[in-house]
């Protein structure tokens, strides 16, 4: 009795190619030397193949499709292999037994674990052979692994996804309080203790590659209901809130999920790309989100940091240097809450414009044909901004431009990070710095006969409304429709 031939996947492709290029099936199958029988088999099959193939998920070598009982688990194993292969990194049978490890713990497999037989099954699934690099090919290797991830692995997530179905998250640390003249103690501390500490929030900003869309910011403070949050049923942002102010596992898979049901309810499906940093996970059940790792510290990373980020972070610090001097000017004292903070935020992130985010997509190496417009300006300048400041008697250190003020804060820690002396510093602080909320600048009474209110008597009304809209569950249109109006004055 003859042996039933067993064909690889790779030769499985070759024969649905040759079907379907019009080759007659006797000739194909005289060739591959199986019955008629088997290769309607392979016809019947085409897409599991076709799709075992594209995926990447099986050695094109192999004759079987079974699957593991750890499948999830294989298959994040597979693509971080893969994503090694393309940044020319070296992986060996240790590196590939604790990231086994890794995976089976942060997908729940509580019973598993990365036996030498596992481990060897697994490299014969996939055909995976590890074999020492030659040193003439490790000293001529001299390209900048991540810039090889944007160029191979990148184009391979994104093929299938509109420019503005492609988001780009990020995060970074800003000590919302801080004044120029507080930047002097600032550069000599360490910023997880002191008072500024207790300062500290976490941002994160999404948008997508044509800036057509920009995400909710996430903020993350230090306390889920700080006293300037009384009574409030509505913000303009996420919050979150943990004793780090941190993005920590949680918080991402919370967000992720947020951002999955908003994608769903438009029936969307999306690319999202995040850095590979410790709080940044694979999340389970996602339906219209797409999660990809891009590798830490690229350059791509860096210039997009130097754009949306700094915009944001640029206006924050324009808007915060402009309310100081409002008080000087009126002899008023100065406060600013958690929750003023967050509003500023909001206001800035809005004026964010969509060609500032494309042109930022450009500089980080993704092309795209943009149209350069004037709109995205502050109506006061820098200059002038500093110039008002120091005449109104704030102490702005010389030499120290709007931009380099923005960005002394660029360095605060922004995801969970597993070490004591971090854990150590949370419990310094118990609660945000003493004081509450004040909103408007009280009743202003009218008679029958009065001039049109000045622009401060506007600004004043709009506090009064701003506090009436908190005591209300309102949606976020309400919001951006005060902050249009703040903009407007």
């Amino acid at each position: 009795v003859r042996r039933k031939k067993s064909l690889s996947i790779e030769e499985k492709i070759s024969i649905i190619s040759a079907v379907e290029s019009g080759k007659k099936k006797a000739d194909i199958a005289a060739e591959y030397g199986i019955k008629k029988n088997s290769l309607s088999s392979i016809m019947k099959n085409k897409e599991k193949v076709l799709e075992a193939f594209e995926s990447l998920r099986f050695d094109p070598k192999r004759k079987r499709l079974r699957t593991a009982f750890y499948a999830d688990l294989e298959e994040a194993l597979v693509k971080w292999y893969r994503i090694a292969q393309c940044l020319n990194v070296p992986v060996n049978g240790p590196m590939l037994r604790l990231k086994a490890n890794d995976f089976a713990q942060k997908l729940g497999h509580s019973d598993f674990k990365c036996s030498n037989g596992w481990l060897d099954r697994f490299k014969s699934r996939y055909g995976l052979v590890f074999r020492a690099q030659p040193v003439e090919a490790a000293a001529t290797t001299t390209v900048d692994a991540p810039t090889l991830w944007y160029q191979n692995a990148l184009p391979y997530y994104l093929n299938d996804y509109q420019p503005k179905n492609v988001f780009y998250l990020q995060e970074t640390g800003l000590l919302y309080q801080m004044l120029p003249h507080n930047t002097f103690a600032f550069k000599g501390e360490t910023c997880c203790v002191g008072k500024l500490s207790k300062e500290r929030i976490t941002v994160v900003v999404g948008t997508n590659m044509d800036g057509s869309e920009k995400l909710p910011l996430l903020v993350i403070g230090k306390h889920k209901s700080p006293p300037c949050f009384k009574d409030l049923k509505s913000l303009p942002v996420d919050y979150e809130a943990n004793d780090m102010a941190w993005v920590t596992l949680e918080v991402f898979e919370q967000w992720m999920h947020k951002l999955d049901d908003r994608f769903q309810a438009q029936q969307r499906r999306v690319v999202i790309l995040v850095d590979t940093l410790p709080a940044h996970t694979e999340v389970k059940n996602l339906k219209s989100v797409k999660l990809v790792f891009s590798p830490p510290d690229s350059s791509s990373c860096i210039a997009m940091k130097q754009g949306a980020i700094r915009t944001l972070k640029v206006k924050y610090r324009h808007c915060l240097i402009k309310r100081f001097v409002d008080c000087v000017e009126g002899n008023k004292e100065f406060m600013l809450t958690l929750l003023d903070a967050i509003e500023m935020l909001h206001l800035c992130w809005r004026k964010v414009t969509p060609e500032t985010i494309a042109k930022n997509y450009n500089e980080a190496g993704f092309k795209l044909e943009t149209k350069a417009t004037g709109n995205d300006t502050e109506v006061e300048s820098d200059f002038d901004l500093i110039a008002r400041a120091q005449a109104a008697g704030v102490e702005f250190p010389e030499g120290l431009s709007l931009e380099e003020y923005a960005a002394l804060d660029d360095g605060l820690v922004t995801c969970e990070m597993p070490t004591n002396n971090e854990r150590m510093c949370a419990k310094e602080s118990a609660s945000d710095k003493a004081g509450t909320f004040v909103g408007g600048e009280g009743d202003q009474s009218q008679g029958a006969e009065q001039p049109l209110p000045s622009k401060n008597e506007a600004l004043s009304a709009l506090d009064t409304l701003r506090k009436f809209l908190r005591s209300q569950d309102t949606n976020d249109s309400l919001h951006d429709s005060l902050a249009d109006l703040e903009n407007f004055i």
